[in-house]
């Protein structure tokens, strides 16, 4: 996808865009760190605008009572959200199980672990044999050590 200009932004946060373009849009912003600042100038274009064209002490109340008017609208919008986003995560959720399944059916998880096993016993392996070769120098070190006192006891 080509970059979106910031034109384009302004148009998305105005909501004029179709569905179908919001979502491609939203999706371009996770890969394109350009796209991703004009948004965000965009955005911040629009919040200057809206403050400067708005007394801030007279839009709160007026807010309010719209949102008092459109209570059941707000409501519904809510809710709405509500279920979108539990379809999503049922959605992801089955997904990620359906992998889960098809991985087991081949036999992923079970190479896995045996490559795992592998991967210990050979430095287990390792381990025990540093340790013995530490083991027999410090031996064969006392024994050469004897050995030399026994040789100097019987030169004297």
């Amino acid at each position: 996808m080509n970059h979106v200009p910031e034109a384009e932004w302004a148009a998305y946060l105005a909501d004029k865009i179709p569905e179908a373009l919001k979502i491609e849009y939203e999706n371009h912003l996770y890969s394109c760190d350009k796209c991703l600042s004009a948004y965000m100038e965009a955005m911040e274009k629009e919040m200057s605008q809206d403050i400067e064209g708005f007394d801030i002490d007279i839009a709160g109340p007026v807010m309010d009572s719209i949102g008092r008017l459109k209570g059941d609208s707000v409501k519904g919008e809510k809710q709405h959200r509500k279920e979108k986003s539990l379809r999503t995560i049922t959605r992801h959720y089955l997904i990620a199980a359906g992998f889960t399944i098809l991985l087991m059916a081949g036999g992923v998880f079970q190479s896995l672990t045996e490559y795992v096993d592998s991967v210990e016993s050979s430095s287990e392996k390792e381990t025990q044999s540093l340790t013995d070769g530490l083991i027999d120098k410090t031996f064969n070190w006392m024994e050469s050590i004897e050995k030399k006192n026994k040789e100097g006891f019987r030169n004297e």
